[in-house]
């Protein structure tokens, strides 16, 4: 089952992936919390939450934050890091985000960050983030987002597959947008940014096995020498980056 898939996974690389830089900086934190518009009085819902970095950032600020993960390991690390915190508005639950546990109408705002690439049922993801969020309520979410060119893109895919099997498709806008319209939630606004990556971090927040090792060596090696591939994949005081498109949507119930 795909799902159980992705839970072992992220059981395998709890470590990894709880101490990259990414997922801990301040500045895409609070520029994310600010894009939300979340307030005081918030009762926020954090949806596939990982280690709980966002729900941990935002739980200082608001009445109340609740995390869910199908990682158990994933949790365990979150419950920690809010402990060590002190901080007494939080839980975590471990479950599959197609099933929330949450009664309906529970939480003012619902949001999943860096996780849709994840899920083989997107619209079911959603239509639970919705029934989960009260009447006129905060919905929305974050991600990476398909490359507008398809070439650029199928690479990238190929990439981000053998980095981390749980990797399932990456979304377009488009996509996300018709997810939103689908479930009537009504767009409030979006944005889209591009980030520069750190290749051997990206790597490292990630379980490979050596063969999948030996594909990203080879992918790099042809990114590099690729005319047009080379234009996402570059030197940077002599790191290795890529560029990677994102994407930000908030909606109102």
């Amino acid at each position: 089952m795909r799902n159980q898939r992705v839970k072992r996974q992220f059981n395998k690389q709890d470590s990894q992936f709880a101490h990259w830089s990414v997922g801990k900086n301040i500045n895409y934190l609070k520029g994310y919390y600010d894009f939300c518009d979340i307030t005081s009085k918030d009762t926020l819902l954090d949806v596939a939450c990982g280690p709980g970095d966002f729900t941990i950032f935002a739980a200082g600020q608001i009445s109340s934050a609740y995390g869910i993960d199908i990682s158990d390991r994933e949790i365990e690390i979150a419950r920690k890091q809010s402990e060590d915190a002190g901080l007494k508005n939080i839980q975590f639950h471990c479950a599959d985000v197609e099933h929330l546990p949450n009664a309906d109408n529970s939480f003012s705002i619902v949001l999943c960050k860096s996780a849709f690439h994840h899920f083989v049922n997107s619209d079911r993801v959603l239509r639970e983030m919705k029934r989960c969020c009260e009447p006129s309520g905060k919905i929305s979410i974050q991600d990476i987002v398909m490359y507008d060119d398809d070439y650029v893109n199928n690479y990238f895919e190929t990439f981000d597959r053998f980095i981390d099997i749980s990797h399932n498709r990456t979304l377009g806008i488009s996509e996300i947008n018709r997810l939103f319209q689908n479930n009537t939630i009504s767009k409030s606004k979006e944005f889209r940014l591009d980030v520069d990556l750190n290749v051997n971090e990206y790597i490292g927040h990630a379980l490979q096995a050596s063969g999948e090792k030996v594909e990203i060596k080879k992918l790099l090696i042809r990114g590099q020498q690729d005319r047009k591939l080379s234009e996402f994949l570059f030197r940077k005081e002599g790191e290795l980056f890529f560029k990677r498109p994102v994407y930000l949507i908030l909606g109102t119930k």
